[in-house]
């Protein structure tokens, strides 16, 4: 027997509106079950962001730096004086999303499976699903491809020949040289966090607390974190990194082959998540038909970063 399906020939006569014509399954009585199909999620964008909360219609950031060294003199000698560096500013403008669902009074009496009652919960979803996508673009898009926002300094999330506060100092980078994820490239990252100068030109290491990787790439990492000798070579040498990383698979990452470090997410991480207005719903009559329920969800939220010193990202190879 050929094995039919509705949704095949469905016609939608108004599309964004819940009409009976456009789903005669849940009107179906010979029907056992119908349900909304969901996925077991868990939330992972949130993880690598510093979360806050604003009312304003914008948030802006701005830094000074710390002082330099102590110079060599007498007491008898005029004392130094230092002073220190205005940083760069920043601006953080939460965007807003909105969605909504419109369903027929008729629909919404004659759902013999309360599917169309639980589409409120449907649009609560897909808010959390638009803010895991925003989250990962900023990772996505970080190495300048399509980047939506640069840094406070101008400069991508991972970039080279970034500008120190201290003009006299140069550039410095948070953009490791592409390569694919190996023991050799991991020493590589976690030496060049260590090596982490600040706005002048002082050390100030940062330790790597947490390597991040697409699904592509959770294989090769636990390899290499997890194993007790050393997975890349015959000498059956000790594995220095066993259990040094945290490891965390995040499934939005679109490369096949970037990986992420990341330093302790405290007050020096400056990767926020800016919410102005968290998901929320809302559900009305339509104004131009009383018989039409409209279900909206609505948000304001945006990325963004100041100084990325504890981010550093590999393209890969």
């Amino acid at each position: 027997m050929a094995v039919t399906a509705s949704a095949v020939s469905n016609t939608f006569s108004m599309p964004g509106v819940l009409l009976n014509a456009n789903y005669p399954d849940i009107l179906n009585e010979q029907f056992d079950r119908i349900k909304i199909r969901k996925w077991g999620i868990p939330v992972q964008g949130m993880d690598y962001f510093n979360v806050v909360k604003t009312s304003k219609d914008y948030i802006k950031h701005s830094y000074v730096t710390e002082l330099g060294l102590l110079s060599k003199n007498d007491d008898e000698d005029k004392i130094p004086v230092d002073h220190p560096i205005q940083g760069f500013d920043n601006t953080h403008t939460p965007i807003d999303y909105r969605g909504s669902i419109r369903i027929t009074k008729r629909l919404r009496e004659t759902d013999q499976f309360a599917v169309i009652a639980k589409m409120q919960g449907a649009l609560l979803q897909s808010a959390k699903d638009t803010t895991e996508y925003i989250a990962a673009d900023a990772f996505n898009t970080g190495f300048g491809s399509n980047a939506s926002w640069l840094c406070a300094d101008g400069m991508y999330l991972f970039d080279s020949a970034r500008p120190f506060e201290d003009p006299g100092l140069g550039t410095w980078s948070n953009l490791e040289t592409a390569s694919a994820l190996t023991q050799a490239s991991l020493a590589t990252m976690r030496v060049n966090f260590r090596k982490t100068l600040n706005e002048r030109g002082l050390i100030r290491p940062v330790t790597m607390k947490t390597l991040v990787v697409p699904p592509d790439l959770e294989d090769k990492a636990y390899e290499l974190i997890k194993s007790d000798k050393r997975a890349e070579d015959d000498m059956n040498a000790t594995n220095v990194y066993q259990n040094r990383f945290e490891v965390k698979v995040w499934d939005y990452l679109t490369s096949s082959t970037a990986y992420f470090g990341m330093g302790p997410k405290d007050e020096a991480y400056e990767l926020y998540f800016v919410w102005r207005v968290k998901p929320e719903t809302a559900t009305y009559n339509a104004s131009e038909n009383p018989d039409v329920l409209v279900h909206r969800v609505r948000m304001s939220c945006t990325t963004g970063c100041d100084r990325p010193h504890q981010i550093r990202g590999n393209a890969g190879a």
